[in-house]
């Protein structure tokens, strides 16, 4: 299982730093291109648009990069400020459309005004995209259930342990002993299992499969229960104190998994990275190809 986790880690990070250099080559060529196409154009007022739409590029570049920023942070406060960011500059695009819709109300290019059209179409969409995106991204449900399980989940599990051994050791005759110590061990086992479902179910990509996850999880639930009530019948008063411990820390140990599994089922590490690097890429290659065309076509290129 961790070998597929530090495969599946392995090849987000590469779609992740492919992303990345392609968000700096968009922000280099755009720049690269306003500056040829000003000298080329010479006139005024196309060097005022070729400044416009080298800008919308821009910000459009570093909004798409901030917003992997987001996504990528560890901690809330980090991905709040990289999503405003993002915002910042997603503000700088829709303010810039606006000027390139008056503007181009006034030509006489069809091809001019289909594009602008067609990217304020995409444009609206990137923007939905991000706006429940971004809010996802500062969640990091996914990474928090995991660190509740790691966290207060282990020290539960080891507590029960401990309280299981204490409850076996002084036990007498020997036979008593070995059944006891067979339950003991079953219920620990059983815990355990409920802490690598909790694993899984954090790194599962779709609901279905978490229910079913869900499902294993109350089984075990279950056995631990019956071990633990048997545990009691089979207890001596003078061991009473350590069974209570044990059943007292298990019913902590499934209040916490129940709140594992609701992070994880709002799932936001996960589908906000899917949406970043699927859907939300898609619209916003959409945009730049729209903007690309309408600087070709502002400085008289086919």
């Amino acid at each position: 299982m961790s070998e597929n986790k530090a495969a599946s880690g392995k090849k987000t990070g590469l779609l992740w730093a492919a992303s990345i250099v392609a968000t700096a080559l968009v922000t280099l060529f755009a720049t690269i291109w306003f500056q040829n196409a000003s000298i080329m154009n010479g006139g005024l007022s196309g060097s005022k648009k070729q400044a416009l739409l080298a800008d919308m590029r821009l910000n459009l570049a570093r909004s798409s990069e901030k917003e992997k920023c987001a996504v990528l942070s560890t901690s809330d406060e980090q991905s709040a400020n990289f999503a405003e960011q993002s915002r910042s500059s997603a503000n700088g695009v829709s303010r810039d459309l606006k000027k390139l819709e008056a503007t181009v109300a006034k030509s006489d290019s069809a091809k001019e005004k289909e594009l602008v059209a067609r990217f304020g179409k995409a444009w609206a969409e990137l923007q939905e995209i991000d706006g429940g995106l971004l809010e996802s991204a500062m969640q990091h449900t996914n990474a928090k259930g995991l660190d509740l399980s790691n966290s207060i989940g282990a020290e539960l599990m080891h507590k029960i342990d401990d309280n299981l051994a204490k409850l076996t050791a002084k036990v007498t005759p020997a036979a008593r002993k070995a059944q006891m110590d067979k339950i003991a061990v079953d219920a620990s086992l059983s815990v355990r299992n409920i802490a690598l479902l909790q694993m899984r179910h954090i790194d599962a990509p779709v609901d279905a499969d978490k229910k079913k996850l869900e499902a294993s999880m109350q089984s075990e639930q279950a056995k631990v229960s019956t071990a633990l009530k048997t545990l009691d019948k089979m207890t001596g008063k003078k061991s009473r104190v350590f069974i209570r411990e044990a059943t007292t820390d298990f019913g902590e140990f499934m209040r916490v998994n129940a709140e594992i599994v609701r992070l994880s089922t709002l799932n936001t590490n996960n589908s906000t990275a899917a949406l970043s690097l699927g859907k939300k890429r898609m619209a916003e290659a959409e945009c730049d190809r729209a903007l690309e065309a309408l600087q070709k076509l502002a400085a008289g290129k086919p």
